[in-house]
């Protein structure tokens, strides 16, 4: 029983990355490289030679004494995979403007102390204007609304750290 219903899972997993391909033209090359997973591994996921519920089930219930197999050491986190693929789904659809942006800021506030006030300076708007944004959306002009879209997804872009990135091995930097 508990095979069957993590083989669903991933089941499911495999029909979204499908709709991902039809609906948005996220073709399974384009899809490892935004999410940074083996090419490889993706694909044998997509032609049911590999699980990825099942290796999460086993490091979750066998912990140390799960023994690894060949494609497991490329399998991503299935928590976060599964999330991502979910997202990129069908969470555009059902996740605002407004409230991404919100989630945004959130995320600058709580991941880097950065202060409404800060956020306001980049955005070129008043600290009023965004503590209103914040309390309620529609409070501020869709002109200062696009103002702080685009300052605060930079922000988030900018500070977002890649991990293991070489500057040595950087395009032009031979």
């Amino acid at each position: 029983m508990v095979s069957t219903n993590l083989h669903y899972a991933d089941d499911i997993l495999r029909e979204n990355i499908q709709g991902l391909a039809k609906n948005y033209k996220i073709e399974l090359n384009t899809l490892s490289k935004m999410l940074g997973v083996n090419y490889i591994w993706l694909k044998d996921f997509m032609d049911k030679k590999v699980h990825l519920n099942i290796h999460f089930f086993n490091r979750m219930h066998l912990g140390e004494n799960y023994k690894s197999t060949d494609d497991s050491a490329n399998a991503p986190n299935a928590l976060w995979f599964s999330h991502v693929i979910s997202m990129l789904y069908d969470g555009i659809d059902t996740i605002s403007e407004d409230s991404r942006v919100k989630a945004i800021i959130d995320g600058l506030t709580m991941n880097y102390a950065m202060s409404y006030e800060s956020i306001a300076l980049y955005s070129s708007l008043s600290l009023n204007d965004v503590e209103s944004f914040m309390t309620d959306t529609n409070s501020i002009s869709f002109e200062k609304k696009y103002k702080l879209a685009v300052a605060t997804l930079f922000l988030h872009y900018l500070l977002k750290k890649e991990p293991n990135y070489d500057f040595t091995k950087a395009e032009g930097n031979d």
